[in-house]
């Protein structure tokens, strides 16, 4: 099993889930949230949360950690090529990124996801509708040191609206009854940024971007109606905040007024991403889910419901995260839960953005490769001492063997020969020589040429053998068949032999009862290469 953290580094609190990741299914094993100081440098902030959290998550190690880049420095641009070749876009994308920015590229960070292709007409090729994300090279390497600096070290650096492709594949569930099957827009209102990934379940993201606006512009809005700090407002929301039909009471009336003036400026932005979306997809959105922290201000999905004239409800997460993610805090959890979704996914479908690549990319496989280097040199050590071991073992039996060979080999050649001798080539020509004893023995036997005759007898020719008589020079055959002709063919199938050199018929008459005739063949044998012999 593999423990997997999905770290939100949002600007009020930072969120972490852990899943542990098993052959076909997983598990919610954690879920932890630090709230960020609101004073002091924002990377101290981080930094001390970030530290806090991992404190509280379940004890044991983390396998891969995945985050989402935090702040709203990143843009995000929508892009159409006429391809969708991976090599070609690699090779065309530094263009089309450039023309869009004010700095130059090699200033910038960036990765790409397909979210979509469509035909092109007179082409077998398919046009790539892509989603680029921009961040510049600084503010990356500022959050890698920051991380470093605690031990982490993430695998994915993946952009926050990217992230909820994992929910739309892999839960596919969680958007059921929404947008009756159609695209539904996931909407993360966070403490300072609003992220907007709009998709269809089962399939995947077509669209997302960020933008400025969130929960902190409802806390202005409040600080501002009842002349408050910021601090007080904020804490007076958590507490007692509510919007529509949820806000009951003249002072939470009054700050529902305020809260709606403070959902203008992230409404101003949602709506057009929506419109965006339609235009180039030609898709209408048919439900929001909303989740981030500000999704747990009561009434909030009723109000957004009334501005957008959309269905919205706030996200569930699936039943397996309930034992360590309180129905209260799923929300909150949404963004973490996702990115650890994403290390868990594989496959082609499995997103591929990622800033962890080039000169930023992940070193964490190299670093296990140095420790396990040890265990490998060991192991290969002891393959190749049993190596060693094998042959040694081998030859020393191929060696018993071979000595056993020659000894009967040596008795033998001994014995036929009168003495030993040990190469088998040398014994072999040896025993086959002029002068040798097996020169005496002959090539052909009587029973030999028995069979040879018996062997070249056609099937069809019905013959009865009334006397044989063979030598190593001469074969005589009398007998019976039914015609002439049979005679002939039987004749004729004992000259194919090669040491058969003639083949004489005597004479040839009907028997005595007539229905036979009579036969005697007189066959010459000498092999070739014999003395007199054909060669």
């Amino acid at each position: 099993m593999a423990r997997i953290l999905g770290l939100d580094l949002g600007s009020h609190a930072v969120k972490g889930v852990v899943l542990e990741a098993k052959t076909k299914t997983h598990t919610t094993h954690g879920f932890a949230e630090v709230r960020r100081a609101q004073e002091g440098e924002r990377a101290d902030t981080l930094r001390s949360a970030v530290q806090e959290l991992l404190g509280q998550l379940p004890q044991g190690a983390v396998d891969q950690i995945v985050v989402a880049l935090p702040g709203p420095a990143l843009t995000t641009h929508s892009l159409s090529l006429p391809f969708s070749d991976a090599k070609r876009i690699e090779a065309t994308l530094p263009f089309e990124i450039g023309s869009q920015l004010p700095f130059d590229i090699s200033d910038v960070a960036y990765d790409y996801q397909v979210v979509g292709q469509k035909d092109l007409e007179g082409s077998k090729e398919k046009a790539g509708e892509l989603l680029v994300g921009v961040v510049r090279k600084e503010e990356l390497a500022e959050l890698l040191a920051l991380l470093a600096e605690l031990k982490v070290d993430p695998r994915i650096v993946t952009h926050p609206g990217v992230a909820y492709q994992n929910l739309f594949q892999q839960q596919p569930g969680l958007f059921q009854g929404q947008g009756e099957g159609g695209a539904v827009a996931v909407v993360d209102i966070g403490h300072e940024r609003t992220t907007v990934a709009v998709g269809t379940p089962g399939t995947g993201i077509q669209f997302a971007r960020t933008f400025s606006g969130g929960g902190r512009d409802l806390s202005k809005a409040l600080a501002a109606e009842f002349q408050t700090s910021l601090a007080e407002a904020h804490h007076w929301k958590e507490q007692h905040g509510a919007v529509a039909s949820a806000a009951q009471g003249p002072d939470a009336e009054r700050a529902a007024s305020a809260f709606v003036r403070g959902l203008q400026p992230m409404l101003r932005e949602l709506r057009p991403s929506l419109k965006a979306f339609t235009a180039r997809t030609r898709q209408q959105v048919g439900a929001v889910v909303l989740c981030g922290g500000t999704a747990k201000l009561p009434g909030i999905a009723e109000q957004l419901s009334k501005d957008l004239n959309l269905p919205v409800r706030v996200l569930a997460l699936p039943a397996d995260a309930s034992p360590s993610v309180p129905a209260a805090e799923q929300p909150v959890a949404a963004q973490a839960y996702a990115l650890a979704l994403r290390g868990n996914a594989t496959g082609a479908r499995a997103p591929r953005f990622n800033y962890r690549r080039g000169e930023f990319g992940f070193k964490g496989e190299l670093d296990y490769m140095k420790d396990k280097l040890g265990l490998l040199a060991s192991f290969a050590a002891t393959l190749i001492l049993l190596l060693i071991a094998f042959g040694v073992v081998r030859n020393s039996v191929l060696a018993r063997r071979e000595a056993q060979v020659d000894a009967v080999l040596c008795d033998t050649t001994q014995r036929i020969l009168g003495r030993c001798e040990k190469d088998y080539n040398r014994a072999l020509n040896m025993l086959a020589g002029v002068e040798s004893p097996a020169a005496a023995l002959p090539k052909l036997t009587a029973v030999n040429l028995l069979a040879e005759v018996t062997g070249r007898v056609p099937t069809e020719v019905p013959v009865k053998f009334t006397r044989i008589q063979i030598d190593l020079s001469r074969v005589i055959l009398e007998g019976e068949t039914d015609s002439s002709k049979q005679v002939d063919t039987l004749s004729n199938a004992i000259k194919n032999h090669a040491c058969f050199k003639d083949v004489r018929q005597g004479k040839v008459e009907k028997t005595r009862d007539g229905n036979k005739m009579s036969f005697r063949l007189d066959v010459q044998v000498q092999c070739p290469g014999e003395q007199g012999g054909e060669s």
